[in-house]
């Protein structure tokens, strides 16, 4: 379903001139909960890989742990506070109780978590041009695919990020990508 943002209240550049050669069209994406498929576009959703191509790794991460959260306890967390917001509760109590208050501040601070080989890179998002079709694309590509590291880096705190242009038709066997560090 395509959704489009209506036409802002006020025009800005009426306002402020100088921001007039600024103006670009942007894509606001409206993501919704749902089970993906390599087919469509997505967030964190699975992508459309190649068999025979490897799955990209993090050349930053090659010592034998890391300091971080490991998947598990970013799904745990995840589901403590769902249900939590699901619970009914007292005006001004405390959204967690106590046992979960604890598990989210351990879970929040992080772990060492042991690495049994290069860091995979993470599905972030999967793009198809015929759902944004305004997207500026190299020629004959189709699907924009983003990845990243899921640990911090050390210079500037932000992660390695990886894109990926593709033609959806040129991709004929199609692969898992692997289960990100234990």
């Amino acid at each position: 379903m395509l959704r489009t943002t209506p036409p802002r209240p006020v025009d800005v550049t009426v306002h402020f001139p100088e921001l007039a050669p600024l103006a670009r069209n942007a894509v606001r994406l409206h993501p919704r909960a749902g089970v993906p498929a390599t087919v469509d576009s997505s967030i964190g959703g699975p992508l459309l890989w190649p068999a025979r191509e490897p799955w990209p790794t993090c050349p930053d991460h090659g010592s034998p742990w890391q300091r971080g959260v490991a998947p598990e306890d970013i799904r745990l967390r995840r589901r403590i506070l769902a249900a939590a917001w699901r619970r009914p509760k007292e005006e001004g109590a405390d959204l967690l109780s106590p046992e979960e208050r604890a598990t989210v501040d351990r879970i929040s601070k992080g772990s060492r978590i042991p690495l049994d080989g290069p860091v995979p890179m993470v599905p972030v998002a999967q793009l198809y041009a015929a759902d944004v079709p305004d997207l500026p694309r190299p020629d004959g590509a189709d699907l924009l695919q983003l990845l990243w590291c899921p640990f911090d880096h050390d210079e500037d705190y932000l992660p390695r990020t990886e894109l990926r242009w593709r033609t959806a038709a040129d991709v004929p066997t199609r692969s898992a990508p692997p289960r990100s560090h234990r």
